[in-house]
């Protein structure tokens, strides 16, 4: 991940902006148009303008090569109780327990692993990452996968399928109907 892009990420989820609403917040701040927002967002933006860069600068009172530098560090963010904690976050009610049985260890542990009281081992960390289905080769220590834009869990995913659906104009959706019946039909 860039780092302008990962510390745009940053600044938002900070201020506890809600990661569907970064784009429009983003979009808000910058004065551009909501697309141009989200390409920002996923790297797709190459370079903000002189006007996009005065006004998160405004925005943010962070000079420019604040920027390109690592505002995790700066701001000693523990990039790993917060990875932890994301994912935990985004399991359904009462599915704690669930995932702790899973890893094999107590709920507690789990509790300890959120708070950064205690980490999870090597091999810990590695059964996360395939719990939650993330790449391998993810290193939870280093990637600030709680910056990510797309959804990680299975809730995570649904929600998502289920806003954009709601979104949709009506001859969007008869158009892309069947597609969705075929992929989703049991």
């Amino acid at each position: 991940m860039d780092r302008l892009k990962r510390n745009i990420r940053y600044l938002l989820w900070k201020e506890g902006t809600e990661r569907k609403d970064w784009p429009s917040k983003l979009a808000e701040r910058l004065g551009c148009p909501l697309q141009r927002a989200e390409d920002l967002l996923e790297g797709e933006g190459k370079n903000l303008t002189p006007k996009e860069k005065k006004a998160l600068e405004k925005a943010t009172g962070l000079a420019p090569e604040e920027f390109s530098g690592n505002l995790l560090e700066k701001h000693d963010v523990d990039i790993l109780v917060e990875n932890i904690r994301h994912l935990i976050d985004g399991l359904p009610h009462g599915q704690k327990k669930e995932f702790a049985a899973k890893l094999g260890v107590d709920v507690t542990t789990v509790s300890r692993w959120i708070g950064g009281a205690q980490r999870p081992t090597k091999k810990k960390l590695e059964e996360i990452g395939k719990y939650f289905g993330l790449p391998p080769g993810t290193d939870l220590d280093s990637e600030a996968i709680f910056l990510w834009t797309e959804p990680i869990s299975e809730s995570q995913m649904k929600s998502w399928i289920t806003e954009t659906i709601l979104r949709v104009d009506g001859k969007t959706l008869r158009e892309i109907y069947p597609a969705l019946r075929r992929l989703l039909k049991k």
